[in-house]
């Protein structure tokens, strides 16, 4: 196994980590696929953005990931357990693919996101 490396290993990660999710928690899968409407053919490419500014500090990500989970969280309470689940799935897709200084950051990025929007959504009520 490698470390995050670049834009690639960021599109294998989320790609990896999506599929699983849809697969593997359907109460994720229905937040994303039944509430949100997600058009995946336009989110993964935002997603890779996203990563990569968060991993490798790339200016590549233009968007507010706060008022998108703000307008979920009204069409359906967010609960701390999809965030408990998005994380241990995130970060089990990052264990299963790379490792090193970038895969450690990106799992400690990830659990500063979700501790984020987990504030402003499911403990500001």
């Amino acid at each position: 196994m490698k470390d995050l490396e670049s834009r690639e290993d960021i599109i294998k990660l989320v790609i990896t980590f999506y599929n699983a999710l849809q697969n593997e928690s359907e109460e994720l899968n229905t937040l994303f696929n039944d509430v949100a409407k997600v058009d995946w053919e336009s989110h993964l490419p935002k997603m890779y953005d996203f990563w990569e500014t968060l991993i490798f500090h790339k200016a590549a990500y233009k968007g507010n990931p706060m008022k998108v989970h703000l307008h979920l969280h009204s069409l359906q309470k967010l609960k701390k357990k999809n965030f408990d689940d998005w994380l241990v799935l995130f970060k089990r897709t990052v264990d299963e693919l790379f490792i090193g200084e970038k895969a450690e950051l990106a799992k400690m990025r990830a659990a500063s996101v979700a501790t984020s929007i987990q504030l402003n959504t499911v403990y500001k009520n």
